[in-house]
């Protein structure tokens, strides 16, 4: 099938394709449909410059399904009793409409209607160049491992999810997402590559959930609802990333899985700059400013909690709490950090955590050190200056030591606790 140059209005889906063909679009409006505008469970679809449009109740833009899957959650919702079934072509300036399909008058996205199986079918799907607009609940839906698909130069404005991928393999390049109330980006149980994306609004700028990976380079994230990101349990790989402005969940938030992490600007976050819960940790190059807490428990910079990380290189400039806590068993290695206007602490640890460090940078904070918890704090190479209320505060019960060798400070408040060990200068 091909069409171009033309406006397709109205009914359940503008286009299906199940039949393994070739479907191409060039310069095609899609308004109106009452589920989605195009749906392939087999075969190959290439979409440019096209245009669509949601409908007020409209699921998805574009589904890409291997086979019959189950219906979605919540159920992509069938049409009204009284709804057309058959959409509409009100222009075409070329007759380019060369096999339209009567079963594109089926209904529902993959869930009323049984019509035939395609078990492993392989769906592939290029779609350059085009404008989703409208409150879509998923823009672009990939569905299933036989699914593969690269988006280019796309636009998506007002829906709820821009690109979500369930088991499938997307690549995502010069596109933007604004204006919704979901994930932007979201990924479970597939891959999921982002480069040169950007994202204004919505309640993460990318989510995931047991991706197998999830690859994002050069992607921005402004005013996020809650996070830039929100990423569990995944296999992840970032490079160059932007958040400004996020949400009461953070800057980046990760929970789970094995992350490698480079470049990353976080300026004006709530609560957290970097947030890390469980898991394995690479950060590199990392930049945290502005971090405000609403109760003030909270406003870290680096948070990091029954995780293992490993940090080097790391400025925090006017975080409210503490510019790095590593807390509840975490392992952390540090080194080369500066730390300016910290709230409460330069370095913490609490409740059975370690962090080593070294080549550490405090200008300006309550306490340049502090241990908890059964907290143990070692630190090597340290100087610090501009400390409000001592140079270190240690709760020398149980376990809790601090241990320093080749520090600098004016205050020496706090090195006289017993569980302070300091070497000579």
């Amino acid at each position: 099938m091909e069409l171009s140059d033309l406006v397709v209005q109205g009914g359940l889906w503008g286009v299906e394709s199940m039949d393994g063909g070739h479907v191409r679009l060039a310069r095609v409006g899609f308004s109106g449909q009452v589920t989605g505008a195009v749906r392939v469970e087999a075969g190959r679809l290439d979409v440019e410059d096209s245009r669509f449009e949601a409908a007020p109740a409209a699921m998805v833009g574009v589904l890409l399904e291997s086979g019959r899957a189950p219906s979605p959650e919540g159920g992509e919702q069938s049409a009204p009793s009284d709804a057309s079934a058959k959409p509409e072509v009100l222009s075409n300036t070329d007759g380019s409409m060369r096999s339209p399909h009567d079963s594109e008058a089926a209904t529902g996205a993959g869930a009323q209607q049984e019509g035939p199986r395609h078990a492993g079918a392989i769906v592939e799907a290029h779609i350059r160049g085009s404008t989703f607009t409208g409150p879509y609940r998923r823009a672009v839906r990939l569905r299933g491992a036989d699914v593969r698909a690269t988006l280019e130069g796309l636009q998506f404005t007002g829906a709820a999810t821009a690109v979500g991928v369930d088991g499938a393999y997307a690549e995502v390049r010069r596109s933007s997402a604004e204006g919704g109330q979901a994930a932007a980006f979201s990924v479970m149980d597939g891959t999921l590559i982002l480069d040169e994306v950007s994202v204004t609004g919505h309640e993460y700028g990318v989510s995931s959930m047991q991706a197998r990976r999830l690859d994002v380079h050069r992607f921005t994230s402004v005013r996020a609802i809650r996070a830039g990101m929100g990423l569990l349990m995944s296999r992840v790989r970032l490079r160059d990333i932007v958040v400004r402005d996020s949400g009461a969940y953070g800057g980046l938030q990760f929970s789970g899985g094995d992350l490698d992490v480079q470049g990353v600007r976080v300026d004006g976050a709530a609560e957290y700059g970097v947030m890390a819960l469980r898991g394995k940790l690479r950060l590199r190059d990392v930049d945290i400013r502005r971090v405000h807490t609403a109760d003030g428990v909270t406003g870290d910079g680096l948070h990091l909690r029954q995780v293992e990380a490993d940090v080097e290189g790391v400025v925090v400039r006017d975080a409210q709490g503490a510019c790095v806590l590593a807390a509840q068993n975490a392992r952390v290695s540090l080194r080369g950090a500066k730390l300016e206007t910290c709230g409460y602490v330069g370095l913490l640890t609490d409740t059975l955590a370690r962090m080593n460090a070294a080549n550490v940078d405090i200008q300006g904070a309550a306490t340049a050190l502090g241990a908890l918890g059964n907290g143990e704090l070692r630190v090597e190479s340290l100087s610090a200056s501009g400390l409000e209320t001592g140079f270190v505060h240690a709760e020398c019960e149980g376990a809790t030591q601090v241990h320093l060798t080749k520090f600098r400070s004016e205050d020496t408040r706090g090195l006289s606790a017993r569980c302070v060990h300091a070497s000579p200068k």
